[in-house]
């Protein structure tokens, strides 16, 4: 059975990363053969190059679906097939009556609070009744302006940065497109992500939706969106107010939303408090992942695919967190837009069978907890270098035992064969002849990403594994080196698993991260613990 579907595009928003290191790295090729041999062939103890992107492409897989990462890095970089069981339900808040035919479908009912405005406000709530096929696109990639639309823009229209004066950041000029490239592999719609998880759904009345409920919301202080499709005798009043025209370009500063009044029901006694900030709170309930939408990695098209090497320039010249498509050349682009078509095209079976995702998860598992403990010891105060020094000599070993021989220990061929053993145990015997052309792009930056962790142990190993034998000074010289060499090896990673509230929140509070929204009054990168049971955005 061929994948196709309809492709979905996201629920209109809330009104409208350098190491230490010099970092070296054979360029992941596109072509498995000789792109395998090169990594191979690689010293131990070479460094990545400052164009390596082996740890963005395994950053963002062990991040997908996952909110608190992916809002740090709102300027996604990965185009995924996905899918949502038979059986799932699912929102849609709009201030009229009538059931839409194309629209944005959210995740939670709190996220389509915010858009069942006024006092004709309804909020749908469906039930898929067959699997949903769809894309989703990493990042705040529902947010609509700047460099979180870059993925979209680039796959849809072509070019990046393409605005088709439609008043609302393009984004319906974005769905209307989306669906027509839709509609010829049988796609649903797509999956996006900004507050909380959203679709953009093309045709509602296709049966894969049942309308389990359609009720009048009590809260209807929230915002009037705009409407892909008007149903036929649909007012013009339900369409959205000239607010809206605020939004093109988005303000540098916070933007004071404009909500609906309330309108209570005939009958209702007591206060009726506003709830509708209340989707910031769903959303951080997918902080470490959303488990509605099921993502299949061997499908993930990367535009950190070392192939695209029209993207190396731009981001040499920005940090982690800026990096977008702007300088991607048209020859890349019709590269990617082939490779997307390919995938959705392709049996589903046609993989390797490996789970990236839980790879990954492993390989985070072995070293997230120890590689901040051994940064913590080296900036730990101490009043003995040489006892620091055995402190963390130990936690070496703890690490790299696993991968030890006991012959001719001490010699450069004991450190080379340790590194290997380090760095391929995961990955040596995958059944790379399977390999999608994605999976083989996840195969070699998991290689990369474990080559420098394994370097980086085993050169630190190679410094300590006498270093109990020599004064204070080399002592606190190699220290030095080493803490220098953990900072640098975190700060390249930067893994999800190290994303979040630390201290954890308390009872009373949920950790929220910012996502550089013009809507937003946090424009920090960091994530925080905020009140419950306040107004909070």
């Amino acid at each position: 059975m061929r994948w196709s579907q309809s492709l979905v595009v996201p629920l209109y928003a809330l009104s409208v990363v350098s190491g230490v290191c010099a970092y070296d790295q054979v360029p992941m090729l596109r072509h498995p053969g000789p792109q395998h041999a090169s990594l191979s062939a690689r010293p131990w103890d070479e460094r990545p190059s400052e164009d390596a992107t082996g740890n963005l492409i395994f950053q963002a897989l062990a991040s997908l679906l996952q909110l608190g990462p992916n809002s740090k890095y709102k300027n996604g970089h990965s185009i995924v097939r996905a899918s949502i069981p038979a059986g799932t339900l699912l929102y849609h808040g709009r201030p009229v009556k009538d059931l839409p035919t194309r629209d944005w479908i959210a995740f939670d009912p709190e996220h389509s609070h915010v858009f069942a405005a006024g006092p004709n406000g309804t909020l749908f709530t469906f039930m898929t009744t067959r699997p949903l096929q769809l894309l989703f696109f990493d990042g705040c990639s529902g947010n609509k302006f700047d460099g979180v639309v870059d993925t979209q823009d680039a796959l849809f229209w072509g070019k990046v940065g393409y605005d088709p004066h439609d008043g609302y950041l393009g984004e319906l000029a974005r769905f209307e497109k989306m669906c027509d490239w839709a509609k010829q592999y049988g796609i649903d719609g797509i999956a996006r992500m900004q507050i909380d998880f959203e679709m953009m759904y093309c045709n509602i009345s296709n049966g894969a939706l049942e309308v389990v409920s359609a009720v009048p919301l009590v809260a209807t202080d929230g915002v009037i969106p705009p409407m892909p499709h008007k149903p036929a005798g649909e007012s013009e009043s339900a369409q959205p107010s000239p607010f809206s025209a605020k939004m093109v370009p988005p303000p540098k500063e916070p933007f004071p939303i404009t909500r609906q009044p309330m309108v209570p029901p005939e009958g209702w006694r007591g206060s009726l408090p506003t709830t509708w900030t209340e989707v910031k709170h769903t959303g951080a309930w997918h902080n470490e992942g959303e488990v509605r939408i099921r993502v299949d990695p061997s499908t993930m098209v990367s535009f950190y695919d070392p192939a695209l090497t029209s993207l190396f320039e731009g981001r040499r010249l920005n940090k982690r967190v800026d990096y977008r498509l702007t300088n991607i050349s048209e020859e890349d682009i019709a590269r990617v837009q082939e490779d997307v078509a390919e995938m959705v095209t392709r049996d589903p079976v046609s993989r390797s069978g490996v789970d990236w995702q839980g790879l990954a998860r492993v390989i985070q598992d072995r070293f997230s907890d120890r590689l901040p403990f051994v940064r913590h010891l080296l900036h730990k105060d101490y009043s003995n270098a040489s006892e620091q020094a055995v402190a963390v000599r130990r936690e070496l070993l703890v690490s790299l035992l696993p991968y030890m021989g006991r012959d001719r220990v001490g010699t450069p061929e004991w450190y080379a064969q340790m590194a290997d053993a380090c760095a391929s145990r995961y990955t040596a015997h995958l059944p790379m002849s399977q390999f999608t052309k994605q999976e083989h792009v996840l195969y070699n930056a998991t290689k990369e990403v474990l080559h420098e962790i394994c370097r980086v142990y085993t050169e630190t190993w190679r410094d300590a594994f006498d270093v109990e034998e020599q004064n204070v000074k080399v002592a606190e010289q190699r220290l030095v080196k080493w803490r220098e060499e953990f900072d640098a090896l975190i700060e390249w990673l930067d893994w999800p698993v190290w994303m979040r509230c630390n201290p954890a929140c308390g009872v009373d509070e949920f950790c929220t991260w910012p996502q550089g929204a013009f809507w937003e009054s946090d424009r920090g990168l960091e994530p925080r613990c905020a009140p419950l049971g306040v107004i909070y955005i």
